[in-house]
């Protein structure tokens, strides 16, 4: 018996201990408030952090046409910035609304992919 709620008790903190893991979304967030932070520090650039995003939303999301689109857009953009080109407070208020329009699909394409009904036999 002593055996069986030692094994009962293991199992139950591994099931605690995966609920207090964060889900990608909130694991993208927080390497985004890092690189930011690196970025208004001075240590990088803007265009270095649209990179270092892009490298971890592949690495955490995979690549898709959307988020390929978005990167070489935001990059590009971040480029301008730094050849003085392009506003910078311009080109962050673009970045965000292209961000919030790119996580929207996301979204919604796992809304759709878990919604799917199977037909009745």
């Amino acid at each position: 018996m002593k055996r069986v709620i030692t094994i009962a008790l293991a199992l139950l903190l591994t099931a605690c201990a995966h609920l207090n893991r964060p889900g990608l979304d909130e694991e993208f967030e927080a390497y985004r408030a890092e690189v930011r932070a690196q970025r208004e520090a001075g240590r990088i650039g803007i265009a270095r952090e649209q990179e270092l995003l892009r490298d971890e939303f592949f690495r955490l999301y995979g690549r898709d046409g959307d988020s390929v689109g978005h990167f070489a857009f935001t990059t590009s953009l971040a480029r301008s910035v730094e050849a003085g080109d392009f506003p910078a407070r311009d080109a962050e208020a673009l970045i965000a609304a292209r961000e919030k329009e790119m996580f929207a699909l996301k979204m919604a394409s796992r809304q759709v992919a878990s919604s799917y009904e199977y037909p009745e036999n």
